[in-house]
């Protein structure tokens, strides 16, 4: 008598909570309630099941019924989203590899679904400030990262906040000849199209303003590809810069002169602008867009610029700027680029040298953009 008095109360307790009813025999302890729970729930997520010293959660989990998503829980707090055809192996997977794994939560999704639904889980859960383990899908990866053992993390936090003044980067350009090799005839033929210098000066801008220390993390933790798919005349890309694994800027040359596409954290025109953000944006000339990669996680806008002078313009905003360098510290924080062996040596060294031979132009178009402004 006294566990069913004490059964029904816990069920109450949980009931109280808004946590969602298991099956009789699927709870397997009363569910921790901690904070952020009430988002799990929100989202169609059972209570949790009690895993620790588990070796298998097959007798949880009903054939036909194991493909779906699941939320793991850790000792410290963390969650951890993920998808499985079958959760009993995946299960089996982490336990091996998580040591503190102490709680699951798992719903049935159909396959088709599955890219989906775990993308829209992570990306919310995430904006709800859930501590998760997540890299895929995510904005923000927090813990030890590859980039702290070249930018140390009191660099990198100056850096995205401006203190910049005593910050200093490699002398040296990163060396590796037989990669510059590789790319030299399709640099020779960069310099010959249209505009060639112009885009060399953004693309060095974008470097010095964009990028954490370009010189030490180059080819390891950025790459940018000189003249992508040929060129024109089959495309008008000259250039892409890349971190991780996503554009952030792409510059070309079509028939109305230099465009350039970025992608950056939409979170700093929301704290600007408030839920108006693109509105906003449009009411400035700015045209944005909705594409989204992957690993820059919910957090990213895509932002076109149709001219020399916008591009330019833009790159010297901190309006735009600390957008980009929020949302690329992010992407290095996720780890090096996957596509260091498309890097050009001699466009990025070009790039920075055009950008240093041409500062006093960069200088007078922010005296002239401060005089419009008090104007």
């Amino acid at each position: 008598m006294t566990g069913e008095l004490g059964r029904r109360q816990e069920l109450e307790r949980l009931d109280a909570l808004g946590v969602p009813e298991q099956n009789e025999g699927e709870r397997t302890q009363a569910a921790p309630v901690l904070p952020g729970d009430e988002d799990l729930w929100a989202l169609g997520f059972p209570a949790w099941q009690d895993v620790r010293g588990r070796l298998s959660v097959a007798d949880l989990h009903a054939r036909g019924k194991r493909c779906g998503i699941y939320v793991l829980g850790f000792e410290n707090g963390e969650r951890y989203v993920g998808q499985a055809v079958d959760v009993v192996s995946r299960f089996n997977q982490h336990r091996k590899t998580h040591a503190d794994l102490s709680h699951l939560t798992f719903k049935p999704v159909s396959r088709a679904k599955l890219d989906e639904v775990e993308r829209q889980h992570i990306h919310h859960l995430e904006a709800q400030g859930l501590g998760l383990r997540n890299i895929a899908h995510m904005s923000v990866v927090t813990g030890e990262r590859d980039l702290d053992l070249l930018v140390s993390p009191d660099e990198q936090e100056r850096w995205l906040g401006g203190d910049v003044a005593d910050l200093q980067d490699a002398e040296e350009q990163v060396r590796d000849d037989d990669l510059r090799r590789r790319h030299h005839r399709s640099f020779e033929r960069f310099m010959t199209l249209p505009q060639a210098h112009d885009v060399l000066l953004l693309l060095g801008l974008y470097l010095d303003q964009a990028v954490p220390f370009p010189r030490r993390t180059e080819l390891t933790f950025w790459n940018v590809s000189c003249l992508p798919y040929g060129g024109p005349p089959r495309t008008s890309l000259y250039c892409r810069v890349s971190l991780n694994m996503q554009e952030v800027l792409a510059l070309g040359v079509d028939e109305h002169g230099i465009w350039a596409s970025f992608h950056l954290a939409s979170s700093v025109y929301q704290q600007e602008f408030g839920a108006q953000w693109r509105a906003r944006l449009t009411e400035l000339g700015w045209e944005t867009t909705d594409q989204q990669y992957k690993p820059g996680g919910h957090d990213q806008v895509q932002l076109v610029a149709g001219s020399f002078e916008d591009v330019r313009d833009l790159l010297l905003s901190p309006g735009h700027t600390d957008g980009m360098r929020l949302f690329n510290l992010r992407l290095m924080r996720k780890g090096p680029t996957y596509f260091s062996k498309f890097h050009s040596l001699d466009l990025a060294g070009a790039a920075m040298q055009e950008f240093v031979s041409r500062m006093d132009e960069i200088v007078a178009a922010v005296e002239a953009g401060e005089d419009e402004d008090e104007g």
